[in-house]
């Protein structure tokens, strides 16, 4: 799976690319510790899985230089995906330190989220922010997407539970039907 923007290419990684994911991750790993569960020392150095696509849908952002790409800037991750009346999936996203506050991740949802809601027939994607995540908050208000309300102790993260702002964003024209 592959999409392209005018500085991005997204795509999901293939097996023999665990050196790029670990790279990044590596490279990332005390910028998003306060934002991430407890980690050992296996994720940082984990297989790449092709995922079912039915469930999961995992992508790789680098920027679209050619011939070559560049290292991996940023993943989105599609999780949790779920059929029947429901139609909804949970939005994950992470971005490389250096490269906040240029509009990439801004770029790449605006991509990817038409997709799902056009292709895989979403309703609804769902991110969970902790409210002290102000970057991650207005970028979701940006995109479209609605505060639903808070979740005490929603998920241990750097080992503490944390409050979580439950954001989502639907698919009004299958609203339409």
């Amino acid at each position: 799976m592959r999409f392209t923007t005018s500085r991005l290419a997204l795509r999901t990684l293939e097996p023999g690319e665990k050196d790029l994911l670990s790279d990044f991750l590596q490279r990332n790993a005390e910028f998003f510790r306060p934002w991430e569960p407890l980690r050992d020392r296996a994720y940082f150095n984990q297989d790449i899985r092709v995922p079912d696509p039915d469930r999961e849908i995992n992508l790789a952002i680098v920027e679209n230089y050619l011939p070559a790409p560049g290292p991996i800037v940023g993943t989105i991750g599609i999780s949790n995906i779920v059929r029947g009346p429901f139609l909804s999936a949970f939005l994950g996203y992470k971005l490389d330190k250096e490269f906040q506050g240029r509009g990439y991740m801004t770029e790449a949802l605006e991509t990817i989220i038409p997709w799902t809601f056009s292709d895989l027939g979403l309703h609804r994607l769902e991110a969970n922010v902790m409210p002290r995540n102000f970057r991650s908050s207005n970028l979701l208000k940006g995109l479209g997407f609605v505060c639903e309300g808070l979740s005490p102790n929603y998920l241990k993260i750097a080992g503490r539970w944390e409050d979580h702002e439950h954001w989502v964003l639907r698919n009004l024209e299958l609203e339409k039907e």
